[in-house]
Formats: C-alpha cells, sequence, structure tokens
C-alpha cells in the first residue's frame, strides 16, 4: 500500500430492504433518531423508497420497500453472517472528475458498465466487487432539478436537498489518513 490512489471520501448510504416502509420509518425515526428525508412513491419499474438522513452529513440510509419481503423465507436468520438484508454499499467522492477516474479503474477490471446516470440529487455508477457484492459511487448532481419529482414522491424535510448535498460533496479537503504501523 504506497502512494495516494483517488478514491471515495466517505459512504453516501446503505440500502436496506423491508416489507413496511411505514413501520421502518417509525421504528428509526421515533426510536434510533434518524430523520426521513424524501419519500419517493412507487412507478412501474422502481420500488416505494425512503431516504433517511443519519446526521451531520454522515450518510443516509436508503430503504426498498418489497410488498410480502420475508428474511427468513429467504433462508436469512437474525444470527451474524446469515442477515442478509443489505442490498448494496453506495460510496461519496468530492465531485464528477474523481467519479469518472474510478469508473475508468472500474471499467478496466470489468466490474462495471461505466454507466454514470443521475439518480435524483446524485449522479450514480455501479459496480460489482471481486465478491458480487453490488455498490455505487456517486456525487451530487449540480444539475438536479426539484420539479422533476412525481405526484407520488412526498418531501419530508424541507431541507432535504442541502442534506443530500452535504452527504454527496464529502470535504476531500480532509487530511489524508497517516501511514504507519497499526498496533
Amino acid at each position: 500500500m504506497g502512494a495516494h490512489v483517488i478514491g471515495p471520501c466517505g459512504v453516501s448510504h446503505v440500502a436496506v430492504v423491508t416489507a413496511d416502509l411505514d413501520r421502518f420509518r417509525a421504528f428509526y425515526e421515533d426510536v434510533v433518531g434518524l430523520r426521513t428525508m424524501v419519500v419517493f412513491g412507487a412507478v412501474p419499474g422502481h420500488l416505494r423508497e425512503a431516504v433517511l438522513d443519519v446526521g451531520g452529513g454522515a450518510g443516509m440510509l436508503q430503504v426498498f420497500e418489497i410488498a410480502g419481503y420475508d428474511p427468513a423465507a429467504h433462508g436469512l436468520s437474525a444470527a451474524m453472517f446469515e442477515r442478509g438484508r443489505l442490498d448494496h454499499l453506495g460510496f461519496t467522492v468530492p465531485d464528477l472528475a474523481t467519479l469518472t477516474t474510478l469508473r475508468d479503474r472500474l471499467l478496466d477490471t470489468d466490474a462495471s458498465s461505466g454507466d454514470i446516470r443521475p439518480l435524483g440529487p446524485m449522479l450514480s455508477l455501479r459496480f460489482a466487487d471481486p465478491d458480487g457484492l453490488q455498490g455505487e459511487i456517486n456525487c451530487f448532481n449540480p444539475d438536479f432539478d426539484p420539479s422533476s419529482l412525481r405526484d407520488g414522491d412526498e418531501i419530508v424535510d424541507p431541507d432535504w436537498i442541502e442534506r443530500a448535498r452535504t452527504v454527496l460533496q464529502a470535504d476531500s479537503r480532509r487530511p489524508a489518513p497517516r501511514q504507519g504501523t497499526i498496533r
């Protein structure tokens, strides 16, 4: 592990699956203290989902509702390493130039199609790691138009775009991790 390599500067989101989005939101809002920013209504080809702010620009929880989803029916349990509700991870980069650099590296390893696509307020590049875990690398989409939201979408937090921008433009000026021996 030698030279500094351009890479993500944060985790933008963790995507999980639930059978009941309203129950999930109630728990994470009322018990854990997260804040729902926006709920996207279901449309053909896309599930109903909510985006919850984990606070202070630290990241987001992206929750997809799949009617009838039952982890136990899929052979999953509450035992560690058998939970299986994680759908994918999303990492943050500060800008499109960095996203493009990572796209080129992912293409070189056949880990991505290389398509960068707009997803609401973010630009997203999908990839698969060597074990098949799906991931995204994201940055803020400066061309996002909030008027493009659909009739079934619900803005819960009026500051949701600024909160998303904070997560998706993680401070790339943070000092790089110190090189050295971990004891």
